[in-house]
């Protein structure tokens, strides 16, 4: 016949002991326990079970060989049982607590040795394990005691660094109490505060350390305990001796209540006189309700009342009182935030011929994918049946809004396969803004309802903004989205390209590569549709397709016979952030079978700015593989000429919202002949762009600048308008030149 296990915690841990079992794990990991037990059997069976916890288990068989451990090591908790042999537990709790009163002992005692327990309450032990242990029960104690000795060791190494150089290293102080992961605070001889770290701070509801600064406990949220607290600090500043791990109530801001395990030393000052008292806690509550039980403590919060049974998500009430915050706090900092109504389009025919356990599954499939594509900081809550509403925080762009709502109406293309069926089904939303439709919750969810059945009207699965003006915005930015992303896959975007003349020498110095996109209706402006493409991450889609095509098209060019100099691409702050991005160019280069020295990169002068050291590192890669490098809109950012003298370039574009006021604007010309000057004294070529007059070209030729792009002597044209451009030009040229010669 098997024997039983003399304890019970060597049988299978219950489920419900796994948080406990966390606590310990967390709490004792770093602790050493000195375990005197004279049953072999059950000391050895015990060890084997504490040793995952402890950072050491020393083990004695008697009160002798326990004293003696004792005295040759240091340990923070001793485990031991009464009756023993040669020195009983009580005699060695006696001596051990001479050595060291404070040393923390648990006692594990049996039915028949309560005689005892008056002896170790007058030593000033009071934790107690029947014998056997419950698992739980010894859980407990040394989770408890455990937290005591971590937080005695916190406010030892905090009173140590605020004892050795209180004033020279008040700063560094300040960073340590604000990273210790406790509240600290210190209070003068009259209970005021003098200080606190930031997690004090929040406690209160207070934003800066400083509000606390000569206020009593009795200006805060917990001024119903402020007596009792006071009273603590006399006694500590009277006696001069400190007091350690006090459970106590604190009433926070909410008028909830929470526990706290509260420590005070005295204060005192370079001479050794005290003038005040320096404390710290720690919350405690979760572990007060997790020895409780932890389904008990979730009861008591409430946490059933303010979920969803069914999916889990927040419900109605949870969803206002987070919604009634948020708005509180978007008033505050003067953003917006967006509320969501979304409904299952034709939701009931699913229960009536499915039945409603898979109408259930499908609402919990839906919180799933809805919950996927907020972000942390979002709420998204059941209503009822299939109703959801969302909260989104802290807005600043209204796209933003409607890219999620889109995302969401897109998550349900993907099917729902339950059972044996494949469901297609969709979803419609409305949306209002805070606090553009509405300053109160209830106006807010009735106009997101409102919107959310126009958008049913409109034909379902789709959104709508309760503001009919945004929904056209968005709308028509969406459609602008989709089409690049067809016109992409389709090629129907086309590269134009624009002559770089020199004015000077009548001669053809390069071409800048321009997107063009011609729609049904026409030639869409790319200053309406480039920030939508990258508003849309497509931005860098397009660069590519512009890239791949100058480059082929100018070495093909070459091969036939042209000579049209370099060609200049723009790119995006966005490619230019892409990994292994200057590998990529030149990859692309060999690809094409087009030279280095046949193109020019255009970067805006903002992304040099911004990133300078990253980019003159990149820039440089790419003038040493043969690139030409030019600063494109100059003027127009907010150059450094400290950096800008860093920047591995060769040219200055001179942007064209100065050169339309010149001649005869004294700030445009100013700048145009600064920025002329700059790049010539930096020895960097210089050309402007916009150029649409003679009278424009004559002034800037007339100022040292000679290399000239615009409608004056070329419109943006297609590739086989360029070569006949180039050969008109050619012959022009040599006219020209026979005619002065």
């Amino acid at each position: 016949m098997e024997q039983s296990s003399p304890y019970p915690y060597q049988q299978r841990i219950p489920m419900e002991l796994s948080d406990l079992i966390q606590e310990m794990l967390k709490q004792c990991k770093t602790l050493d326990l000195l375990y005197v037990e004279d049953d072999q059997k059950i000391a050895e069976s015990t060890k084997e079970m504490l040793s995952p916890f402890f950072q050491s288990i020393t083990l004695a068989h008697d009160g002798l060989d326990g004293l003696k451990a004792y005295k040759n090591g240091q340990f923070d908790i001793v485990l031991t049982d009464i009756m023993m042999p040669k020195l009983d537990g009580c005699s060695l709790s006696r001596k051990i607590r001479e050595m060291n009163p404070k040393q923390a002992i648990i006692v594990i005692s049996a039915f028949e040795e309560m005689e005892y327990f008056r002896e170790f309450i007058e030593i000033g032990i009071s934790k107690f394990i029947p014998k056997p242990p419950e698992f739980k029960h010894l859980l407990n104690s040394f989770i408890s005691t455990a937290i005591n000795i971590n937080n005695d060791k916190k406010i030892i190494l905090l009173t140590k660094a605020l004892k050795k150089d209180l004033d020279e290293n008040k700063e560094l102080l300040k960073r340590i109490i604000d990273t210790v992961p406790i509240r600290i605070f210190w209070k003068d001889r009259q209970s005021r505060y003098l200080g606190c770290n930031r997690l004090f701070a929040q406690d209160a509801g207070l934003e800066s350390e400083a509000d606390f600064i000569g206020k009593t406990d009795y200006d805060f949220s917990w001024k119903s305990e402020a007596p009792d607290y006071i009273k603590d600090d006399h006694g500590v500043m009277t006696s001069g001796i400190k007091k350690l791990h006090i459970e106590e109530k604190q009433t926070k801001e909410d008028g909830s209540q929470m526990w706290l395990s509260t420590s005070k030393v005295p204060l005192m000052d370079s001479n050794g006189n005290i003038v005040g008292i320096l404390g710290a806690y720690s919350d405690i509550t979760a572990q007060k309700e997790a020895m409780n039980a932890i389904q008990a403590a979730r009861d008591e919060l409430g946490y059933q009342a303010q979920h969803d049974p069914l999916t889990d998500l927040p419900n109605r009430v949870l969803y206002m009182d987070r919604l009634y915050h948020a708005m509180k706090k978007a008033e505050r900092s003067q953003k917006k935030l967006a509320v969501m109504f979304i409904d299952l389009d034709r939701f009931k025919q699913i229960n009536d011929s499915l039945g409603h356990e898979t109408g259930d599954i499908i609402v919990q499939l839906l919180a799933k994918r809805l919950s996927a594509i907020l972000r942390s900081e979002d709420t998204v809550a059941r209503f009822g049946g299939d109703e959801f509403t969302v909260l989104l925080e802290d807005i600043t762009d209204i796209s933003a809004v409607a890219e999620i709502a889109s995302k969401m109406v897109k998550a349900m293309d993907e099917p729902f396969d339950i059972d044996d069926h494949h469901l297609h089904l969709t979803l419609s939303a409305g949306v209002s803004i805070y606090p553009d439709d509405g300053d109160t919750a209830e106006i807010l969810i009735r106009n997101a309802d409102t919107a959310m059945y126009r958008a049913k009207d409109e034909g379902r699965n789709a959104y709508t903004f309760y503001s009919k003006e945004m929904t056209d915005k968005t709308l028509y930015s969406m459609m602008i989205a989709k089409n690049i992303r067809t016109s992409l896959e389709l090629k129907e975007f086309e590269v134009y390209y624009q002559p770089q003349i020199d004015a000077v020498e009548n001669k053809v110095l390069g071409l800048e590569a321009l997107i063009r996109w011609k729609t049904a209706n026409g030639f869409i402006s790319p200053a309406v549709f480039i920030p939508i493409a990258e508003e849309a991450g497509l931005i860098h889609k397009i660069g590519e397709f512009v890239f791949s095509q100058a480059t082929s098209q100018i070495a093909k060019w070459y091969e036939q016979g042209y000579n049209p100099g370099r060609v200049a691409i723009n790119l995006s702050a966005i490619e230019l952030q892409k990994e292994n991005f200057v590998e990529s160019i030149i990859q692309r280069l060999s690809d094409a079978k087009c030279k280095s020295d046949w193109i020019e990169l255009e970067i805006t002068e903002g992304y040099t700015m911004k990133h300078a050291d990253v980019a003159i590192k990149m820039l440089q890669r790419l003038k040493d593989v043969g690139i030409h490098l030019s600063i494109d809109d100059f003027g127009t950012g907010y150059s450094s000429l400290s950096y800008l003298q860093k920047l591995p370039i060769h040219k200055l574009k001179i942007d064209q919202s100065f050169v339309r006021d010149i001649p005869g604007n004294p700030n445009s010309e100013a700048i145009v002949q600064s920025i002329i000057f700059l790049a010539k004294s930096m020895q960097f070529d210089i050309i402007a762009e916009g150029v649409e007059t003679q009278e424009q070209q004559n002034y800037l030729v007339s100022k040292g600048c000679s290399a000239i792009q615009g409608y004056y002597n070329a419109k943006p044209m297609p590739a086989s308008q360029i070569e006949v451009f180039l050969q008109k030009y050619d012959k022009t040229k040599n006219l020209l030149n026979s005619t002065e010669s």
